[in-house]
């Protein structure tokens, strides 16, 4: 998630709002945060690697940090067992320092509680650790994550079984199979004009009633590339250009726009970032893995774009691995790999 404008105070208050700009709370892992202009610019997180990829993965997430031209860093080790975190923090600082980026802070988390390698004095840093700050406590400093919806979950696994197939996917999985591939809507140009509106219940739909019919008819849409394309540009449309489109495609945005406009403005239906990524979710859920790749790819999408690259990461490994080939998904990866966001050339 992209950092809103908040002022961190101390070491607590950067602690409370990682696990918010993640979407989970990071463990066995290492943060790296570019800052420029004194703002949150960049967060990295990477489980922490065996030995012998210390050195490539800390030239990775130095690399990243240099592209975004940081003025300074915070670095923090999640760990397991105590100094577990030392040898990757020692690296990417080391790396930091060499590149003219200042360590704003060096942090450890173990066992509840947190320590700076960097301050000695026991009144502020005890040699035993200070407890992480229940929410209630720092509620002022996470309350505009809190407002845009965001609620951490517990760990990465959480985050990628919201990917995974669901109860429903079979069923979706049978009607397809009955119907066939192409079914009567996608078959002919008016079969096709009821395609937005099977879209727009997709998208606007707000109480996890995703109906059979509606998925399997959505999922069968995304298999053609310029759908899927199109679909991207109607949930970003100040982000992709319309016109690279076919005509037909073109014709079918502006529909899916009137349908959710409609939908909008009959239902009272929130097309806030933090409502559809729910949607797009319980779509990828109502797919087997035999269906899955167009959808996980087009959430990764909507995801990266709108700065929540962990949820874009698990959306995309779920994809490559349902179908290795998937070039969009490829694509996407690689430059979630390269640290390449939209809002950068």
């Amino acid at each position: 998630m992209t950092a809103p404008p908040i002022k961190l105070r101390s070491p607590a208050e950067l602690l409370a709002v990682i696990p918010h700009l993640l979407g989970f709370q990071p463990q066995h892992a290492i943060v790296v945060m570019a800052l420029r202009d004194n703002r949150i610019d960049l967060t990295q997180r990477i489980d922490l690697p065996a030995p012998e990829r210390l050195e490539e993965v800390a030239e990775a997430l130095v690399r990243h940090v240099r592209r975004e031209t940081a003025e300074a860093a915070l670095v923090v080790g999640y760990e397991d067992t105590v100094d577990q975190s030392r040898p990757l923090l020692e690296a990417v600082t080391d790396r930091l320092a060499a590149q003219g980026v200042a360590i704003r802070d060096r942090l450890v988390v173990h066992d509840g509680r947190w320590r700076s390698l960097d301050c000695d004095r026991p009144s502020c840093c005890p040699p035993e650790g200070t407890p992480l700050r229940p929410a209630v406590d720092v509620a002022s400093t996470i309350a505009e994550f809190v407002g845009r919806g965001s609620a951490p979950l517990p760990d990465r696994q959480t985050l990628a079984a919201q990917v995974e197939e669901g109860r429903a996917a079979q069923d979706v999985a049978d009607l397809i199979r009955r119907t066939g591939e192409v079914p009567a809507i996608l078959a002919d140009r008016r079969g096709r004009h009821r395609l937005p509106d099977v879209w727009a219940r997709v998208l606007t739909q707000s109480d996890g009633t995703l109906a059979v019919a509606d998925a399997a008819i959505a999922l069968q849409s995304l298999k053609e590339t310029s759908t899927r394309d199109g679909l991207a540009v109607v949930l970003i449309p100040t982000g992709l250009e319309r016109d690279v489109l076919p005509e037909e495609t073109q014709a079918l945005v502006d529909a899916c726009s009137r349908a959710i406009r409609a939908a909008e403005e009959e239902d009272g239906v929130d097309m806030a970032p933090g409502s559809v990524k729910p949607r797009l979710l319980d779509l990828c859920r109502h797919a087997t893995d035999e269906h899955a790749a167009p959808a996980l790819t087009l959430l990764a999408t909507y995801s990266w774009w709108h700065g929540d690259g962990a949820l874009a990461r698990v959306a995309l490994d779920r994809a490559l691995r349902c179908d290795p080939d998937y070039r969009l998904a490829q694509l996407l990866t690689l430059m979630l790999d390269e640290g390449i966001r939209p809002d950068r050339p």
